[in-house]
């Protein structure tokens, strides 16, 4: 059986949508806070800065790239401590300070639902 196509313009770019969305993967959606007092917490998501890092600020965010954050993880020290993380679908998380460390700058990312 064969299919033809009437117009075969809207064919190919009906063709190339789709492999756009195959390529760009699913979408997924999540919530980050911070849930620090005092600590402004600059991050991004999948190259996208937050236009909301500080304490008690959250972000919902939509992406079909994968859902990758980064964050500077020890705001004390000079320059950037690089920490990535591939959030999942669905969850809502939380940056505070880390408590499980000795170094009372740390801050960790927690799902927190």
């Amino acid at each position: 059986m064969s299919t033809i196509a009437a117009n075969q313009d809207l064919f190919v770019d009906l063709n190339q949508t789709d492999s756009e969305t195959v390529s760009g993967g699913r979408r997924e959606r999540f919530t980050v806070a911070n849930q620090t007092r005092s600590v402004t917490i600059p991050y991004a998501v999948d190259g996208v800065r937050t236009k909301f890092p500080k304490p008690g600020q959250k972000s919902l965010w939509t992406t079909n790239k994968g859902g990758k954050i980064t964050f500077d993880y020890d705001f004390g020290r000079p320059g950037v401590q690089r920490r990535k993380y591939n959030l999942s679908n669905g969850r809502k998380y939380g940056f505070r300070l880390d408590t499980r460390t000795a170094y009372k700058y740390d801050i960790e990312l927690f799902r927190i639902g």
